[in-house]
């Protein structure tokens, strides 16, 4: 069984490893992301275990034992879940469809399963989005209309230059009080973690104004090579209504002819952001489940 010895702090070192070896096996969930990983580590206390082709995240103290379902070759998956079969506290989350397949297979009968459906990852088609075609998407198009007759609306991209902008909008935003997820995490002030570091961690994305002021910030990074994910997305709470759906508009058209496909990430289990992210018809939801020894 490994030990904390063997765990290491998720830092630029590591960013190439965990982005070579997910492209390397197909793994595409925003949950193994490098930027993911690396902005809720404290957040979520994890620490890295790494070898040659293969990666795992644990979370939690150290008198807990579970982990984040290993990324990479699959015999080295086996192994590491052989070492700590024998702790029943043993548990791992944020496993896709087929990460649970792999564990029924190979583990027949010794696992439990909960669909995490506050971790299921929301995946839209960006030209859908874009052109907001047909009746599912009138009421976006009345928001994004309404908005258009009564402001004055500019869209500029993160830059040195107006980084300040993006990050009054996060200041506003965190003013206010917000549901914590049915997982216990919070948006620990990961938003400007992130765009402070956004050169580092390949992050880019747009600030809309109304009237000259700033009242959204979105922004993504490559997830795959047809999938953006959308990392930040925070309006101010006096932003006109509707801002969120005219402002992640904004931001898809910079990613049109570059990206097919957005992650959005999971909602948490908190009602509000489930109901807008359902209202993005996404074409389909990637499953997390959990994972408990019998």
């Amino acid at each position: 069984m490994k030990t904390a010895a063997d765990l290491r702090k998720i830092d630029y070192g590591y960013k190439y490893f965990i982005e070579q070896i997910r492209t390397e096996y197909g793994h595409t969930a925003s949950s193994h992301a490098f930027v993911s990983l690396y902005l809720w580590q404290k957040c979520m206390n994890l620490s890295l275990l790494c070898e040659k082709d293969f990666f795992a995240v644990k979370c939690g103290g150290d008198s807990e034992n579970m982990w984040f379902f290993p990324c990479g070759n699959p015999e080295k998956t086996y192994s590491f879940i052989c070492e700590n079969i024998s702790d029943k506290s043993f548990s791992l989350c944020y496993l896709r469809d087929c990460d649970k397949e792999f564990l029924e297979q190979r583990f027949s009968g010794k696992w439990s399963f909960r669909h995490a459906d506050e971790s299921d990852e929301y995946i839209c088609g960006n030209e859908e989005y874009i052109n907001l075609a047909g009746g599912r998407f009138s009421e976006i198009r009345r928001k994004l209309r309404k908005i258009d007759r009564n402001f004055n609306v500019t869209v500029r991209e993160i830059s040195d230059e107006t980084l300040g902008d993006g990050l009054k909008v996060c200041d506003k935003w965190y003013e206010t009080d917000h549901s914590t997820g049915k997982n216990g995490l919070t948006d620990d002030m990961i938003a400007e973690k992130a765009l402070n570091e956004r050169k580092q961690l390949g992050i880019n994305g747009i600030i809309m104004y109304a009237d000259g002021i700033p009242v959204s910030v979105f922004a993504g990074f490559p997830l795959s090579y047809d999938t953006a994910d959308v990392l930040i997305g925070k309006c101010t709470p006096d932003a006109p209504s509707g801002t969120a759906y005219y402002a992640l508009h904004e931001y898809i058209k910079t990613l049109s002819g570059k990206f097919t496909y957005c992650n959005h990430e999971e909602d948490l289990g908190i009602e509000g952001i489930r109901t807008m992210k359902e209202s993005l018809c996404p074409i389909k939801k990637a499953r997390m489940w959990e994972a408990f020894l019998i």
